[in-house]
């Protein structure tokens, strides 16, 4: 029994060694490297779970959970997985429903990869969850769609007061996730901005 959960673990570690350097590496901007704010592995419960969690809280209106459940009907299977989410300004209590809102709280399993390294001065910032940061060019993020990966990064060097319509687009093809990150995004990505 326990031969077989030390196999597990070191299967597990040896995953997350060989996915570090993809998930942390530094991205390439222009002539100077932008690092991420945060890596991390997260496994999210599923959207009904999710919904129930939220209804339980009692903190959220009915009409903002419904609100939710509409958006996740026109967005699909995947919208949930799918998530790219502004924040503009450190809060605690702006973090606090963040991260509960969009299932990062109730997560079945969250990793940190990186420490969380996001200061004050590196506001606005935006999450990927699903999403691995590729590169930006051209006031372009491009991001390839890995379900299991969050990555934070900063986009004061980008666009610090989020008036550059910065567009993110599939690493691989011409899809465009969102066409102005500061205003909205496509039906099927869970977009926010706080």
């Amino acid at each position: 029994m326990q031969v077989a959960s030390l196999l597990r673990w070191l299967l597990f570690a040896a995953a997350c060694v060989a996915w570090f350097p993809t998930l942390v590496s530094s991205v390439a901007f222009a002539d100077e490297k932008i690092a991420p704010c945060h890596a991390g592995l997260i496994k999210l419960t599923s959207y009904a779970k999710h919904i129930k969690y939220l209804r339980g809280m009692k903190r959220y209106e009915p009409r903002e959970l419904d609100r939710l459940i509409q958006l996740r009907r026109k967005g699909g299977p995947e919208f949930f997985s799918s998530q790219i989410i502004v924040q503009e300004a450190q809060s605690g209590s702006g973090t606090f429903d963040l991260r509960v809102l969009h299932g990062l709280d109730d997560a079945i399993d969250y990793r940190n990869v990186t420490a969380w390294a996001c200061r004050a001065d590196d506001y606005p910032i935006v999450y990927f969850v699903g999403f691995r940061v590729r590169e930006i060019d051209n006031g372009t993020i491009f991001v390839s769609r890995e379900k299991d990966i969050v990555n934070v990064i900063s986009l004061r060097a980008l666009d610090a007061k989020l008036e550059k319509h910065i567009k993110v687009q599939m690493f691989e093809g011409n899809k465009v996730l969102c066409r102005d990150i500061a205003s909205e995004c496509d039906q099927n990505i869970f977009y926010d901005r706080e």
